[in-house]
């Protein structure tokens, strides 16, 4: 039986692995943690370690070096989608365009830890009047 070798991932590996992470919208997105380990080809368990940091965590100053280059990827990202939608009109749909700059902005939100939702709550608050007298 031959042992399979152990594979060694560099900080930069392991901060671009957990901000995938983050915008896959894990932990509170089901399947993120699967999804990313089937494309990156590591074991959920080292990329939930990672993430934890509980086992091996990603330096800080690489890890937020590495999110402000995605960042700044996707914000030229839909830059870009959104001058190009004008040419691309006739080939896309309207729909797959819009759908397209629609993911790319809720990646920079998920990596800008801004909502990618807007939840309102009202709470109404009645009192009954009773004349004590």
């Amino acid at each position: 039986m031959t042992a399979r070798a152990r594979r060694r991932y560099d900080d930069k590996f392991r901060a671009n692995a957990v901000i995938m992470l983050e915008a896959a919208g894990y932990p509170n997105r089901d399947g993120a943690l699967s999804q990313v380990s089937q494309n990156l080809g590591v074991p959920a368990t080292t990329l939930h370690g990672w993430a934890s940091a509980k086992h091996n965590p990603v330096p800080t100053d690489v890890r937020t070096e590495k999110k402000g280059e995605i960042v700044e990827l996707l914000r030229a990202e839909i830059r870009a989608a959104l001058a190009e939608a004008e040419r691309a009109r006739p080939d896309a749909s309207y729909r797959d365009l819009i759908t397209g700059v629609g993911i790319m902005t809720d990646k920079l939100q998920l990596l800008s830890d801004e909502p990618t939702e807007n939840v309102s709550t009202r709470i109404i608050i009645e009192y009954d009047t009773l004349d004590i007298a």
